[in-house]
């Protein structure tokens, strides 16, 4: 099973089994402070023992929205060597970028609106302005062009596909009764723009799901660190790293975590399985939306009217109170209609949000309207809410039921089971790992599977 789902791993699961990579730093911690910004903060990784054996050159961290599951981006362009990390929109300067070469409208147009014009689109979009939290400018203040080191005039800035225009008119100077000089390229000149885009964005939506990993970075002890290449550093599986998300505010101990184990029994009892799709709020975006109206088509294929690619993460595997309401036939002006309206509960992952939704095994499909979630000093231990079933011809009937990818990102060496980690010794090869939990014995995995 993989390591990285629980919470706060207990000695006998990790810090005393052997593993060919650096194991991750303990009790990552995420501190919300003002809006947009999230701070976290981690454990020295070089502290434990394992990692004697590997000299550690820092932690990568490792972001996800909506699911846990992943696809995850890598945060840190290196490893970070402190215990602290802040994440928030990064808006990059770019300084002095070369577009000679990427000019659409070059000069002289021989009719219409194209004549006499100069407008170059630059390498990085959306381009905004100090600040911004990924909002594209129009402001022609927010770009500085230079033509063969002399400043133009911007004349407008497209800021959603990066276009810049130089202002090729003339402007008087009343004062000297003489008109400012134009600044115009030609062929042979040198032109730079300088610019801001938004490098990494962190949404704050209303009840948005972030969730973190943390992976160390390090090389055996013994090698020569300035012969040490990329393919020799050693980093930890992402499915093992330490694990945290924007509703945990603290780490669960043994006795909130043998409680949770003990809800889930009940539900491995009598509950029912199903899988559940988490809706996307962040991702592609879609082409049917519309910036004028600020809404995508409720019938599309691509996005499913959620306004980004693929729609929805998963399907992943879940168990839920069983069924104990009826169903009702309703006349609407649409036609009749079959409700079937109920409370159900679950546990703590994975982490459910208004206007996911779950298919039963017979392919019947429910919203899931809001989510209560009860817990104890921040540890969320079980989730309630309401799921209806809805009309077979809407749109959300068309989501594919596929295999979810899981633990997408990109690592400096990929290591995992596959190279030699040991496994557990209750794992159990036909229950999904994200929704097997770990016993503490060979009776124990025989009575529960």
């Amino acid at each position: 099973m993989a390591l990285g789902g629980n919470r706060d791993r207990e000695t006998d699961q990790l810090e005393l089994t052997k593993t060919p990579w650096p194991v991750p730093p303990l009790n990552l911690f995420m501190l919300d402070g003002t809006r947009g910004v999230i701070d976290l903060r981690w454990d020295d990784p070089s502290y434990l023992t394992l990692n004697s054996k590997f000299q550690l050159l820092g932690v990568n961290l490792y972001r996800s929205f909506d699911s846990e599951f992943g696809p995850y981006t890598r945060l840190t362009e290196l490893p970070v060597g402190a215990t602290f990390w802040r994440d928030e929109t990064d808006n990059e300067l770019i300084p002095d970028e070369d577009v000679s070469a990427n000019f659409i409208l070059d000069g002289v147009r021989s009719t219409g609106m194209d004549e006499n014009r100069y407008i170059f689109k630059t390498l990085h979009y959306p381009i905004v302005a100090e600040g911004a939290r990924n909002i594209p400018t129009n402001d022609p203040r927010s770009v500085r062009v230079f033509v063969d080191g002399v400043e133009a005039r911007v004349l407008r800035v497209y800021g959603n596909t990066g276009e810049v225009e130089i202002d090729v008119n003339f402007y008087p100077d009343t004062a000297k009764q003489v008109y400012y000089p134009t600044v115009i390229p030609t062929p042979q000149s040198v032109v730079t723009c300088t610019y801001r885009y938004t490098k990494s964005f962190l949404k704050t939506d209303l009840n948005q799901r972030i969730f973190y990993r943390v992976t160390s970075v390090g090389v055996p002890v013994g090698c020569n660190l300035a012969m040490v290449q990329c393919q020799d550093l050693v980093e930890t599986p992402l499915e093992h790293a330490t694990a945290t998300n924007t509703f945990e505010i603290e780490k669960l101990d043994w006795i909130w975590r043998e409680a949770i184990r003990r809800n889930r029994w009940i539900l491995e009892q009598g509950g029912e399985r199903v899988k559940v799709f988490l809706r996307k709020n962040a991702g592609i975006p879609c082409p049917c939306y519309s910036f004028h109206h600020k809404q995508p088509l409720s019938d599309c294929l691509k996005c499913f009217g959620t306004g980004y690619v693929g729609g929805y993460e998963g399907p992943y595997e879940m168990l839920v109170a069983p069924d104990d309401a009826e169903v009702k036939v309703s006349q609407r002006d649409i036609g009749r209609t079959a409700e079937h309206a109920y409370e159900v509960w679950t546990g703590p992952q994975p982490l459910l949000n208004h206007r996911d939704f779950i298919m039963k095994v017979n392919g019947d499909r429910y919203s899931i309207g809001p989510v209560r979630m009860p817990s104890n000093r921040g540890n969320i231990l079980q989730q309630h809410f309401n799921i209806s079933s809805f009309d077979e011809k809407d749109i959300r009937y068309k989501v594919p039921n596929g295999d979810p990818v899981r633990f997408v990102a990109t690592q400096f060496a990929p290591r995992g089971p596959e190279f030699g980690a040991p496994d557990g010794i209750t794992n159990h090869p036909g229950i999904g790992d994200e929704r097997e939990y770990r016993g503490r014995s060979i009776a124990w995995k025989n009575t529960t599977y």
